[in-house]
């Protein structure tokens, strides 16, 4: 009986694995997923807090675009200006190589820091997040590591789709270095933040022009093509929802018909040779995790200096919210961004 049941079950998983190979999707029944356990109390407080995903229908007229940006970059805005309140941090509008940009200043400049302006490029899938609605992240960087952050208030679709966004950081960043050295310049954004990161280093190197000493891509979005995991795995559980309606619809806009595989829209098709060091950051139920755990095989099958970090229980971005809520996992990221890039920098 033990043979044959062995026998049984060795069938049974072969047919199984049969099934799986010649199938090109798979099926999940439905499912409740309890809170993370593997977190502080603080930031399973937070992740409580949390609204679910709510399904809104992609805009298909450039006003409706500019109706939706406008209502969600006020929204941004609140929440940005009471993180920075909190924190006393302030900014200043400033021109930059003829770019509008803002110069964010903590309450107090580390001495390691003293002189020196990181460059930061904010996220909002590439047409939301304009203007102070931008500057949260550029808001928890200065604040948590003591340092001036010039926040690039980049052109965004619908009226300026790729390549303008590239353009003008690009163009920030050859008036940045004329004062300041590249190699003590430290290069950082998250999301559609984070793929510019990455796709302007690419660009200043097609330029030949000096790339950042280290960069920063929080949960960057590194294949526009939508074929990565996680997409898939992780929908409906991180609060972005899914890639289908507004998303998708971004990307899109943003990309204007472009090659969504070319390096300078999708930088994990990119083919790396020399990079700067860079850290990543993502989470378990980020939407994104996919696309940055891919990126950062990428840069290491190149034998390029990275760190990836994969925080539990978080989705896309959450490390972020540390500047408006306060949990242990916001202040340990910053930890780890510091220590790369004294590593790297000083």
């Amino acid at each position: 009986m033990k043979a044959k049941a062995v026998g049984t079950f060795i069938t049974a998983l072969a047919l199984s694995i049969s099934a799986s190979i010649a199938s090109a999707n798979t099926a999940l029944p439905e499912r409740l997923i309890p809170n993370p356990v593997g977190v502080s109390e603080e930031f399973a407080k937070f992740v409580e807090s949390k609204q679910p995903a709510k399904s809104v229908s992609s805009p298909q007229t450039t006003e409706e675009w500019i109706a939706l940006q406008t209502q969600f970059d006020a929204a941004m805005s609140e929440v940005t200006r009471l993180g920075m309140k909190k924190h006393g941090v302030t900014f200043e509008k400033k021109s930059i190589g003829g770019v509008d940009t803002f110069l964010v200043m903590p309450k107090n400049v580390s001495p390691e820091f003293e002189g020196v302006r990181f460059v930061h490029i904010h996220g909002g899938a590439f047409v939301f997040g304009g203007g102070e609605a931008g500057l949260g992240e550029a808001a928890w960087i200065a604040n948590g590591l003591g340092v001036e952050v010039i926040s690039i208030d980049y052109r965004q679709p619908p009226l300026h789709p790729y390549p303008a966004a590239l353009e003008d950081t690009v163009a920030v960043w050859k008036e940045l270095i004329k004062t300041q050295s590249p190699n003590a310049t430290a290069l950082f954004g998250s999301s559609a933040g984070g793929n510019l990161t990455l796709t302007t280093t690419l660009k200043l190197q097609q330029q030949g022009l000096p790339t950042p000493g280290v960069l920063f891509a929080g949960t960057p979005a590194t294949d526009l093509k939508y074929t990565s995991d996680t997409w898939h795995t992780l929908q409906g559980l991180d609060p972005l929802g899914a890639r289908e309606g507004v998303i998708d619809g971004t990307f899109a806009l943003y990309s204007n018909g472009a090659d969504l595989a070319h390096p300078l829209l999708s930088p994990v098709y990119a083919e790396i040779k020399d990079f700067p060091p860079t850290i990543f950051i993502s989470g378990t139920r980020d939407l994104l995790l996919s696309d940055t755990v891919r990126m950062h095989r990428v840069l290491r099958t190149a034998n390029i200096e990275t760190d990836l970090h994969i925080y539990d229980g978080q989705s896309h971005g959450d490390y972020v919210r540390g500047l408006n809520y306060d949990f242990p996992e916001s202040d340990d990221a910053l930890r780890e961004i510091r220590m790369f890039f004294d590593k790297h920098l000083n």
